[in-house]
């Protein structure tokens, strides 16, 4: 921020216990990873409904459905990211139908009680001897973390 002299522009806040209430003040998010494992921080701000621009990596595709909730771009181009970024920004209908429809994307697909019970279903499967050595694989995984 020095070195691009816009530290007048720019407002660091530290860590956040209330990140929704920063969210909700947010235009849009920008997620430029090269590498993303699942996309909580997209889930977070479309709860919040905050449309997003990312790169089209890693679990974000499965969370920002794109030119319906957000767009994504390729990993590394920024400039297209910043291209879309404008798009929502200066098309206040884009931006608004992006923002209603990450929320009923994330109450709809992402809400813990959905989650939780696909988790219980997967975990009654393995119980009773079902589901793929693919499956038994990964939840072998997950109840080690």
């Amino acid at each position: 921020v020095k070195k691009l002299g816009i530290a007048s522009k720019v407002i660091f806040l530290g860590i956040q216990e209330e990140v929704a209430r920063l969210y909700s003040l947010a235009d849009l998010l920008l997620i430029p990873s090269e590498k993303e494992s699942f996309g909580l921080v997209a889930i977070e701000a479309m709860a919040c409904g905050v449309p997003v621009v990312g790169s089209n990596t890693g679990g974000l595709p499965e969370v920002v459905a794109h030119g319906e909730t957000g767009l994504l771009s390729p990993v590394g181009d920024v400039m297209d990211m910043a291209n879309n970024a404008l798009r929502i920004l200066r098309n206040q209908t884009m931006h608004r139908i992006f923002s209603l429809r990450g929320l009923e994307r994330v109450k709809y697909r992402f809400s813990a009680g959905r989650i939780v019970g696909q988790y219980e279903s997967l975990y009654r499967r393995l119980l009773n001897g079902g589901g793929s050595n693919n499956e038994r694989q990964k939840a072998s995984c997950s109840s080690r973390s």
